[in-house]
């Protein structure tokens, strides 16, 4: 079953990519038919609901690709263990539900949001019979990209089609829900293929319950941070406030996934590894991720931040114009969160150390919590930027820092040489093209694909040796093709 982990991450990059490409053809529209305050309240009763789908959804997807890649090659073992997952699953859902209506029914400020509440919060029972873990055991990202390919063009033309003025918010909500869990309908009937999942009252609850509590903790500190920006500023200000951070956590959440793809594909080999002790491989893989990283995070970070302002006018229009500053600060945010993942989701996971991981995200989130109350009434979203970026460098500092023994902290100096003066090649390309007098959408497409140029002429010229690697790996796929092609025999045509 071993695949190729580089097909898989070109896989869930192009998953990722769809999913920014969605947003980035109807959000323009969007923003411009629903306007800030409505668009501030879908993105509130989103953050609200956010709560209570990871309280459905607890540690098992987590849980389930660590422990369920050991059965693999036995399907009765991994039916026993996926039904007691969604089992467990199930129980969950039906608590977060519960306690979604007792919130709704005593908070007033929530009753203002009742419909949309309960529209988002149809993600949490798409999500649990989805049971998207079965398909990262098996690496199936094939499946899972064109299967949101499909769904994905749906929701465009529904969104075109459905969303006409700024009192269709609602509607809005429904389809956001559709485009991204629709989809796991099918995974519930496909998940056959791998194996037999039905609800079972046979629950080793012992041996499970503390591991997958553990992960739950730490996701719940994590969605504090990330999700209490939004709610507070609903709070302590106004829609219009979160409307506007909405545009800047949107962009920074698009370029955010297409990064992290690397991390999600690699997570069940790691798992595998771990689980066999394979110091050896794990470590190995570890750095080679850690490497793809350096390369791909930083210069994504400097051309966001210079193009910034262009960004926004192009997906959002002028009146979102102050989402600019928190967008520069969530920029820089990418570096400290996406490594933050690297060490807690690749490292301390699978090698079941969740207690330190949950202590660095209980601490970060509790900072985060604390400095958004204090900040957010004089600095609004520019503070629960700030925050963020804040929380997140507390997370990667104490989960490298947990990591000791388990992966070394090694950097090949001549990556790491050769980016910085890539990056400095980015700075030099976007300064030059956004002081020409050219259309908004041609100085974006011109500033990336130059950047993207520069950027790649010098990592070769510097030699960078991840580059040079996949560029030799790309050249022996060519001639390999070429030879088969040529060592194909050629068949007598038939005269008629």
């Amino acid at each position: 079953m071993k695949k190729s982990l580089t097909i898989n991450a070109v896989m869930s990059g192009l998953k990722t990519i769809l999913q920014i490409l969605f947003p980035l053809i109807t959000f323009p529209y969007i923003s411009n038919v629903l306007q800030v305050e409505n668009l501030g309240k879908v993105n509130f009763a989103n953050s609200v609901c956010g709560y209570f789908l990871l309280f459905a959804g607890l540690g098992i997807s987590s849980y389930a690709v660590r422990e369920g890649s050991k059965y693999v090659n036995d399907r009765e073992k991994l039916s026993a263990f996926s039904s007691e997952m969604f089992s467990i699953n199930m129980v969950s859902t039906g608590l977060s539900y519960l306690a979604l209506a007792v919130a709704i029914l005593c908070s007033a400020k929530l009753r203002g949001y009742t419909e949309l509440l309960l529209i988002m919060s149809l993600q949490i029972f798409f999500t649990t019979i989805g049971t998207e873990w079965i398909f990262t055991i098996f690496e199936e990202y094939t499946y899972i990209t064109v299967r949101g390919i499909i769904f994905q063009i749906l929701s465009i033309v529904m969104m075109f089609a459905f969303v006409k003025t700024q009192d269709d918010y609602c509607i809005y909500a429904g389809i956001t829900v559709f485009a991204a869990v629709g989809a796991n309908v099918l995974n519930f009937f496909r998940a056959r293929k791998y194996c037999t999942i039905r609800l079972t009252t046979k629950i080793d609850w012992k041996k499970h319950l503390k591991p997958i509590l553990l992960i739950f903790a730490s996701s719940f500190a994590i969605t504090i941070y990330v999700n209490s920006d939004t709610t507070i500023l609903g709070i302590l200000t106004s829609d219009y406030h979160v409307g506007i951070y909405a545009v800047a956590t949107k962009i920074y959440t698009m370029v955010k996934s297409v990064l992290a793809a690397i991390l999600l594909v690699s997570v069940p080999r790691l798992s595998r590894y771990a689980g066999m002790q394979d110091r050896v491989n794990f470590g190995q893989l570890f750095h080679k991720i850690f490497d793809a990283m350096i390369v791909t995070v930083l210069p994504a970070v400097v051309g966001l931040f210079v193009l910034s302002r262009e960004i926004i006018l192009f997906i959002s229009g002028e009146s979102y114009l102050d989402a600019g500053m928190p967008l520069r600060i969530l920029s820089v945010a990418l570096i400290t969160s996406l490594f933050g993942w690297l060490y807690n989701t690749c490292v301390l996971v699978p090698w079941k150390r969740e207690s330190e991981f949950l202590k660095a995200t209980l601490i970060s989130a509790a900072l985060n919590v604390a400095l958004n109350l204090v900040l957010i009434p004089y600095f609004k979203e520019s503070a629960a930027a700030f925050t963020t970026l804040l929380a997140e460098l507390c997370s990667m500092v104490m989960c490298i820092h947990y990591s000791k023994g388990l992966v070394e902290l090694v950097f090949d100096w001549k990556i790491v040489g050769s980016v910085a003066v890539g990056c400095f090649g980015i700075l030099a390309v976007c300064t030059v093209v956004k002081a020409l007098p050219l259309p908004l959408l041609a100085t974006i497409f011109t500033a990336v694909l130059g950047s993207v140029a520069v950027y790649g002429v010098i990592l070769i010229a510097l030699k960078n040796p991840l580059v040079l690697e996949y560029l030799a790996k790309f050249k022996q796929k060519i001639k390999r093709l070429s030879l088969i092609h040529i060592s194909e025999p050629t068949r007598p045509r038939l005269i008629s």
